[in-house]
C-alpha cells in the first residue's frame, strides 16, 4: 500500500465532501486570527524596546516637582556622560486678543540627547529637518498652536513677562514619551527664556527632568551610584518608563483583540474536532475493507493522518497570508494608538500561528482517527466497532493545553485566557451534565408521547453520546458567538459611555484662596452652572504606621524603597466625593473633627494600607497623623477632580493650599476664559477638549480593530455550529431510510427532526445565554474595569436565533434525506 499516493488521491476525491472542507476552513481561520494579533503585538513590543531611549530622550534620568540637585549633573560630567535639563509646565500664551493653553517645555543646550528633533518652516510642516536647541528668544511651536493663535513662523507671542519669536514649526519631539493624550499643544523654548519669564514661581505646576546619555557601562555604574542618593523629591526615569507608558495605551486595545483571537482559536479547535470525528466515522467501512484486503493498521492510520497533514499545509499557508493582511489592516485602523515606526514582521509570531494550526490538526483531528485502529475486518459483516480509547482523551487534553499555551504566548494575556477558558470549560462540563440529565428525563417522557414527538425523542436517546457531543458543541459555539456579537460590542459601548457629552473639559489650577470668590463669580458669568472649587494641598509623606513609608515591590514603580518625605497631593472635604465608590469602611460625617483619611484603592495597594492604618503627613509647618477609615475607588475616566488621599476637613487645620476646579463648557466657548487668564496670571487654564476627542478617537479605533478580528471568530463560531448540527447526519439518514421503508410519512420525519434539533437548540441556548452573561460580567469587571450589565434583550434574541438556526439546519438536512431513495441510503449506511 503506497501511503502517500493513497492519501493524496483520497484527499483530492473527498475534499469537497464537507468534513475536510470544514477542517480546512477552521485551520485557516485559527491560524489567521493568531497570526494577525500575534504579529501586531510582537511588532509593537519590538518598537517599544528599540525606540525606548528616544522616547524618554536619554538613557537615564531623574524627574520631580523640584529642580534636581546640580551635583548630579557634575557627577555625570566627571563620568563622561552628557546631560540636559528640561522643565515642562502648562501656560497660557497670547497674541493680541487671541489666547491658547500650551505645554511649554524649556530645554538646555545639548538637547536632544537621543533621537531627533524635527522642525519645519511652514504651518504644513513641509521640508522637515533636524534641529538643535532653540536659541534664547526663539521658539518652535506645534501647528495647532499656530492655528489657535492665528500666527505664522516669524511672529512673536507673549510669553510670561516677555516675548519669544516663533522660528520653526515643531514636527517631532524625541522625548514626547509616546503620550497619546497630550494636555495642550507644545511650545519648545530655551531654558534661559523660561527662567527669565518668571513662570516658575511658587505654586507653578512644573515638572523637572535631568536626563543623561552615554556608554551603557557608564550608565549602569551611574545608576548604581544614583539610586541610594535619591530622596523623595526626585525619581528615576528609565527606558522601562517609556515602554510602560506606550504599553498602557495599547493594553486595552490588545486585550480586546486577544479576546477575539482566543475565541477564534478555541472555536477552530472545536470545529476541527467535530468535523474530524465525522470524517473518521465515515471512514469506518473503508478501513474495514482495506483490512480485508491485507492493509496493515499502521499503514491505514498513516494514510489518514497524512491526508489531514496534506490538508493542513495549504490551510496554514492561507491562514498566515490572511493573518498578515489582517495585521496590516490592524496597523492602519489603530493608527496613532501604536508607535509610528514599527519594525518589519518577525518569524516568531508567524511560526506560532503555524504551530497553532498544527496543534489544532494533530490535537483535535488525530483522536478520532485513533479509533480507527480498532476497526476489525469483520466490520464488513457484523458492524462491530471499538470504543473510544483512553489515549484519545489524553490527546484532546494535551492539545487543548498546548493550544492555550501558544495562544497566551502570542497574545500575552494570561488573565484573559484564564477567565475565558475557565468559563467555556465550565460551560462544556455543565452542558455535558445537562445533556446526560436531559436524556435520562426524555427516556421517561418518550413512553408517554406519540407521533413525531416519540420519533424525535427516540432519536436523541438512542444516540446518547453523539447527542451530548452535539449539545456541548452547540453550547460552546452559541456562547462564543454571544460573547463576540453581544458582549464585545456592549463592552465597547460601555467604554464609550464613560465619556458623556457633559464630561468636564476644562481645569483651573493654582487658584489662591483670596481669588476664590472672584473666580467663581467669573465662571458663573460665562455659563458654568456649578464651579466646584476644591482645596489642593501638597505635603510630605512622613510615615505609615509610625515607620518610614515603603512602596510594594510589584506596584510597577521604580522599585520598592524608602519613600520618606515624598511629596503627596491631597484634598479635604466633609462629604463623600462624586465619581467615587466606597469599597470598605465608613466615610466621616459632616461636622466631624476626627483625624480621618480616605484612601483610593490604587494608592492603598501601593503602600499596603488598610483600614485602621495611620498616615503621617507634613502639612506646612505642622505634622499630623490620620487614621484610614475608608477605602474607595475613583473613576479616573470621569475627568473630574479626584485625589488618592482625602482628609477630613474638620481635622486639617491651617495647612497651606490652593484651589482647583473642573467644569464643562460648550464647544466654542473657550475664548470666554481669556479674561480669567489675564486677570489672574497665576491661574493655569487647561482645556482638554482635544484630550476627550482623542480618547473618543482611540475608542473608535479599537472598536474597528476588534470588529476586524471578530470576523474570524464569528466565522469560526458558525463553523462549529454547522459541524455540531451535522455530527449525526449519517445516522439520521440511515434512521430515516429505515422509517420510510416501514411506512413513515414525510411529515412525521420532518416533525421528528424538528423535535430533536429543537430540544438540543433550546437547551444549548439556555446554557449559552447564561454562560455568556456570567462570563461577560466577570470579564468586564475584573479585566476591563467596566461595569457592564448583561444586555438580556440582545442575549435572549441571540439565543432565540440559535434555536432558529438549529431548527433550520434540521429542516434542511431532512429535505436532503427525503430526496435520497431509501435503498440508496441503506446501501451507503
Amino acid at each position: 500500500m503506497n501511503v502517500l499516493r493513497h492519501a493524496a488521491r483520497s484527499l483530492r476525491r473527498e475534499f469537497l465532501a464537507g468534513d475536510l472542507m470544514t477542517v480546512f476552513a477552521a485551520l485557516a481561520l485559527g491560524v489567521a486570527a493568531m497570526t494577525a494579533v500575534g504579529t501586531l503585538v510582537d511588532r509593537v513590543t519590538l518598537a517599544l524596546t528599540s525606540s525606548a531611549a528616544e522616547v524618554v530622550g536619554g538613557d537615564l534620568g531623574v524627574r520631580g516637582r523640584e529642580e534636581p540637585p546640580a551635583g548630579l549633573a557634575d557627577e555625570a560630567r566627571q563620568r563622561g556622560l552628557r546631560s540636559v535639563r528640561m522643565v515642562a509646565f502648562p501656560s497660557v500664551l497670547f497674541h493680541g486678543e487671541a489666547s491658547q493653553m500650551a505645554t511649554v517645555k524649556g530645554v538646555s543646550e545639548g538637547y536632544p540627547l537621543r533621537g531627533q528633533l524635527r522642525v519645519g518652516h511652514d504651518e504644513g510642516g513641509l521640508g522637515g529637518e533636524a534641529a538643535k536647541t532653540p536659541a534664547p528668544g526663539q521658539a518652535y511651536a506645534d501647528p495647532r498652536l499656530l492655528k489657535a493663535l492665528g500666527v505664522q513662523v516669524g511672529d512673536e507671542i507673549e510669553f510670561g513677562n516677555g516675548r519669544v519669536r516663533i522660528t520653526a514649526v515643531l514636527l517631532a519631539e524625541p522625548d514626547a514619551s509616546g503620550e497619546l493624550l497630550q494636555m495642550a499643544p507644545p511650545l519648545l523654548v530655551n531654558r534661559a527664556d523660561v527662567d527669565a519669564a518668571g513662570l516658575l514661581g511658587p505654586g507653578s505646576r512644573a515638572s523637572y527632568r535631568l536626563m543623561f546619555a552615554g556608554d551603557a557601562a557608564a550608565i549602569d555604574d551611574f545608576r548604581q551610584w544614583l539610586q541610594p542618593r535619591l530622596d523623595g523629591r526626585v525619581r528615576l526615569v528609565t527606558i522601562e518608563d517609556a515602554q510602560q507608558g506606550l504599553r498602557g495605551a495599547f493594553d486595552r486595545a490588545g486585550r480586546f483583540l486577544a479576546l477575539s483571537a482566543l475565541l477564534a482559536v478555541l472555536l477552530a479547535g472545536v470545529a476541527t474536532a467535530l468535523a474530524a470525528n465525522r470524517f473518521a466515522l465515515r471512514r469506518i467501512d473503508t478501513v474495514a475493507v482495506l483490512r480485508c484486503l491485507g492493509a496493515r493498521q499502521r499503514d491505514i492510520l498513516a494514510a489518514l493522518s497524512l491526508q489531514l497533514l496534506l490538508l493542513a499545509v495549504p490551510a496554514c499557508v492561507l491562514g498566515i497570508g490572511i493573518g498578515m493582511l489582517a495585521q496590516m489592516a490592524l496597523v492602519e485602523v489603530l493608527g496613532s494608538l501604536i508607535p509610528a515606526r514599527l519594525p518589519l514582521p518577525q518569524a516568531t509570531p508567524v511560526l506560532s500561528g503555524a504551530g497553532i494550526g498544527l496543534l489544532l490538526l494533530l490535537g483535535f483531528g488525530l483522536p478520532p482517527l485513533l479509533r480507527l485502529r480498532g476497526v476489525p475486518p469483520m466490520r464488513v459483516l457484523n458492524r462491530s466497532f471499538a470504543a473510544l480509547p483512553p489515549t484519545s482523551l489524553l490527546t484532546y487534553l494535551a492539545a487543548l493545553a498546548a493550544t492555550v499555551v501558544l495562544a497566551v504566548y502570542a497574545t500575552g494575556d494570561l488573565p484573559l485566557a484564564a477567565w475565558i477558558l475557565g468559563g467555556l470549560g465550565a460551560l462544556a462540563v455543565l452542558s455535558a451534565l445537562a445533556g446526560i440529565v436531559l436524556l435520562w428525563l426524555l427516556r421517561r417522557v418518550q413512553r408517554r408521547v406519540g407521533g413525531a414527538w416519540k420519533l424525535g425523542l427516540a432519536a436523541l436517546t438512542r444516540r446518547r453520546a453523539l447527542a451530548v457531543v452535539q449539545l456541548v458543541g452547540l453550547s460552546l459555539s452559541l456562547c462564543a458567538l454571544l460573547l463576540l456579537a453581544v458582549i464585545g460590542p456592549g463592552l465597547l459601548g460601555e467604554w464609550r459611555e464613560r465619556l458623556p457629552p457633559d464630561t468636564p473639559n476644562h481645569f483651573l489650577l493654582n487658584i489662591q484662596r483670596d481669588q476664590a470668590g472672584a473666580v467663581e463669580s467669573t465662571l458663573r458669568g460665562i455659563g458654568v452652572a456649578d464651579p466646584d472649587l476644591q482645596p489642593f494641598g501638597t505635603g510630605r509623606l512622613v510615615a505609615i504606621n509610625g515607620r518610614p513609608p515603603r512602596r510594594e515591590a510589584d506596584d510597577g514603580a521604580d522599585g520598592a524603597g524608602d519613600e520618606a518625605n515624598r511629596p503627596v497631593n491631597f484634598s479635604w472635604r466633609s462629604t463623600f466625593p462624586p465619581a467615587n465608590t466606597l469599597l470598605a469602611g465608613t466615610f466621616w460625617k459632616p461636622g466631624s473633627t476626627g483625624a480621618e483619611a480616605s484612601v483610593e484603592e490604587g494608592w492603598a495597594g501601593r503602600y499596603g494600607l488598610g483600614l485602621g492604618d495611620t498616615v503621617t503627613l507634613q502639612l506646612g509647618e505642622q505634622e499630623r497623623t490620620f487614621t484610614v477609615t475608608s477605602l474607595r475607588k475613583a473613576d479616573w475616566d470621569s475627568f473630574r477632580v479626584n485625589f488618592f488621599l482625602l482628609l477630613n476637613a474638620g481635622a486639617v487645620g491651617d495647612a497651606p493650599y490652593s484651589l482647583i476646579s473642573s467644569f464643562h463648557l460648550p464647544s466654542g466657548r473657550t475664548a470666554a476664559l481669556a479674561p480669567v487668564a489675564r486677570e489672574f496670571p497665576n491661574v493655569s487654564v487647561l482645556e482638554i477638549d482635544a484630550i476627550l476627542q482623542r480618547v473618543r478617537e482611540v475608542i473608535e479605533q479599537v472598536a474597528q480593530a476588534v470588529q476586524l478580528v471578530m470576523g474570524f471568530s464569528l466565522a469560526a463560531g458558525v463553523l462549529v455550529l454547522l459541524a455540531a448540527l451535522q455530527a449525526t447526519a449519517g445516522e439520521r439518514r440511515f434512521d430515516s431510510a429505515v422509517l420510510r421503508t416501514l411506512g413513515a410519512r414525510h411529515g412525521q420525519l420532518r416533525g421528528a427532526v424538528l423535535v430533536e434539533f429543537g430540544a438540543l437548540g433550546l437547551l444549548a441556548a439556555i446554557l449559552a445565554v447564561g454562560a455568556a452573561a456570567l462570563i461577560g460580567t466577570l470579564v468586564s469587571r475584573q479585566l476591563f474595569e467596566l461595569a457592564l450589565s448583561p444586555p438580556w434583550t440582545s442575549l435572549l434574541a441571540g439565543g432565540a436565533l440559535g434555536v432558529l438556526l438549529s431548527l433550520v439546519a434540521g429542516w434542511s438536512g431532512t429535505r436532503r434525506i427525503l430526496r435520497t431513495p431509501p435503498a440508496l441510503a441503506l446501501r451507503e449506511a
